[in-house]
């Protein structure tokens, strides 16, 4: 097999830090291969990636000692808008990656540029629809859609384009489990009938080693491993989460959030979610889990204030939620959004840290010891002057935790907390929702992870088709495998 893309990266630094990003990277892709690229945070998996397609060092402001070619070419000679020739490439954060307002001009908006007939645009377009099951909101606008939904779209505008190299940075990050395992399933198609080059980075052991060939193990800017698919899985496994450690106390005397057929319509009559009857008692820890465009974001919508309920009515700590008292409502709330890049304002990690400490009445040592106990919960201590995006997706995440976390909440509303970690940061994150709520504070918890959702949470709320379908004890999941399977949750009746 002759490689695709080679690298010999002596080191890739940017100005002021001390350390290279990445360094002493030397390795092959072989023209057909199929690699799982894996590590924790920061730990140089998307600049990997960057540093291939040329965008570092050609539009972040880095410098590369060292070659990259794809295709026996030398990237750094190739200018940037060319490498739709070589690759197709995704980024972790979907909605940056959008260009166009209406979801099919977006589809097309690739396609249409490299001088193919309309007809062909055409097909395209309707042949990765199909497959992603985005048809029904081709005509929708793209900031209406769920961040799935927009994760759906960019992957397919990519795969339209059919360059015999893709570049995928954690593409199933907000995709449901079924759309996940059928999303790696036509990867390895790709791959194995039109020799279609794919890297991916993964965030958790899951569907895509299925396919995969091997794996690239990253760590502190550098490659630590890279294995044969088997001999990855022998040396390191899965990373399996440990239960909660203390059983919940629930409070049914008391609800705090209350929804009394509400529900929510959009502009242009897209519906958000049907009447929905649910509460959440005080010390509950309930998952919400669901199909992509089901229902759950406009569901934390509603609960949030963020969109009122065009029927119906919602209540919060027993007080009916209306435009005069959501304010004062919500400073009781710790609101955990699916994209952290939504809550992060600050230039600097104390900034943001300590942001909701500036009207409390806390003595300076006081501020300060909360800020420092924050930053050893979530893992960046010493990165107090670091600004924000210069942080990686899943160091975000842990930024944005903690800045809801030292707020001291009575409840949490966490919009899949784990998207972008890996298996073991993740587990820190699950442990501390799970601390908080054996010391009295609710979680309510969208997921994709069922696991977490059986090994953290009390009860399990199921959306479909806009509706509250089903909910049961999590403990009893195994029970109820087969009508999970039924809406398309999980395949097979297992996950």
């Amino acid at each position: 097999m002759k490689p695709i893309i080679q690298l010999d990266i002596t080191a890739l630094t940017f100005p002021d830090e001390p350390e290279p990003a990445l360094k002493n990277i030397k390795l092959n892709i072989n023209e057909g291969e199929f690699i799982a690229i894996t590590g924790g945070a920061a730990s140089g998996k998307s600049l990997l990636l960057h540093a291939i397609t040329s965008a570092a060092p050609k539009f972040y402001p880095c410098e590369l000692d060292g070659t990259v070619t794809v295709a026996n070419q030398d990237v750094s000679k190739i200018p940037l808008c060319q490498m739709t020739d070589y690759l197709g490439y995704m980024m972790q954060e979907p909605q940056n990656q959008m260009v166009n307002r209406r979801v099919g001009d977006e589809l097309a908006f690739g396609v249409a540029n490299l001088n193919l007939s309309q007809d062909e645009i055409e097909y395209r377009v309707n042949a990765v629809m199909d497959f992603l099951g985005i048809r029904a909101f081709s005509d929708r606008t793209t900031d209406a859609l769920s961040g799935g939904q927009a994760q759906k779209v960019v992957l397919g505008s990519i795969l339209a384009m059919k360059t015999p190299i893709l570049l995928l940075d954690q593409p199933t990050a907000e995709l449901d489990p079924k759309t996940s395992s059928e999303l790696y399933r036509h990867l390895g198609q790709l791959n194995r009938e039109k020799k279609v080059t794919t890297l991916v980075v993964m965030d958790k052991c899951g569907a895509v080693l299925k396919d995969a060939h091997r794996v690239l193990v990253m760590e502190a800017g550098t490659v630590k491993d890279f294995l044969p698919v088997g001999e990855y899985q022998k040396k390191y496994g899965c990373w399996k989460t440990n239960r909660r450690a203390k059983p919940i106390q629930v409070d049914e005397r008391f609800d705090v959030i209350k929804l009394s057929g509400a529900s929510h319509t959009y502009k242009g009559g897209i519906i958000g979610c049907q009447p929905l009857n649910f509460s959440l008692k005080k010390g509950d820890f309930t998952a919400v889990i669901g199909q992509n465009g089901s229902g759950k974001s406009t569901m934390l919508k509603l609960i949030e204030g963020l969109v009122k309920p065009t029927s119906g009515s919602v209540e919060l700590f027993g007080t009916l939620v209306t435009k005069k008292n959501v304010g004062e409502l919500r400073r009781r709330i710790g609101f955990l959004f699916q994209n952290p890049d939504d809550q992060i304002f600050c230039s600097s990690v104390r900034d943001e840290i300590s942001y909701v400490l500036k009207n409390k009445n806390l003595s300076a040592q006081q501020i300060e010891e909360k800020i420092q106990e924050t930053l050893a919960l979530i893992g960046l201590k010493g990165l107090d002057e670091i600004h924000p995006q210069r942080l990686s997706r899943g160091q975000r995440q842990l930024l944005a935790l903690g800045s809801v976390v030292i707020n001291d909440p009575e409840l949490i509303i966490a919009d899949e907390p784990t998207s972008g970690l890996n298996s073991a940061q993740s587990q820190v994150v699950m442990e501390k929702l799970a601390h908080l709520s054996s010391q009295g504070v609710t979680i309510l918890l969208v997921t994709h992870d069922l696991t977490e959702a059986r090994d953290f949470a009390n009860r399990i709320v199921v959306m479909h088709n806009h509706q509250l379908a089903m909910e049961f004890k999590a403990e009893k999941i195994d029970n109820y495998l087969n009508e999970l399977a039924r809406l398309e949750l999980i395949e097979g009746g297992d996950f």
